[in-house]
């Protein structure tokens, strides 16, 4: 499966006495696109979405779930940072060939 960064770091989102708490969790080898559109409404902002393809090979333990967070590089913080975008869909494809077997995420 085609790769283009050597991984990226994943924060698991876990409630602890009723505020959210994160899990810091390094991914492999992964298929990372972004993209910025400009949005047509009034407050003309820019939409910012990534698009990540992360190979079965790529994931140690953990299945990315919908409101974790996501950063593009691997990092030693322990808190997603600011820059951390929040994963709001995840698809399985663990089905076929091992080398095409991957999980879909779409973050914002």
């Amino acid at each position: 499966m085609f790769t283009n960064r050597e991984g990226c770091t994943l924060y698991e989102k876990t409630i602890h006495n009723r505020a959210p708490t994160y899990i810091r969790r390094e991914l492999g080898a992964v298929y990372w696109e972004e993209k910025q559109e400009q949005n047509s409404g009034a407050d003309r902002s820019p939409r910012n979405e990534v698009f990540v393809s992360i190979p079965v090979t790529s994931v140690k333990g953990y299945i990315p779930q919908k409101d974790d967070r996501i950063v593009g590089e691997i990092i030693s913080d322990e808190q997603p940072p600011n820059t951390a975008m929040t994963i709001m869909s995840v698809s399985n494809f663990l089905y076929g060939s091992p080398s095409a077997q991957h999980i879909e995420v779409i973050a914002k």
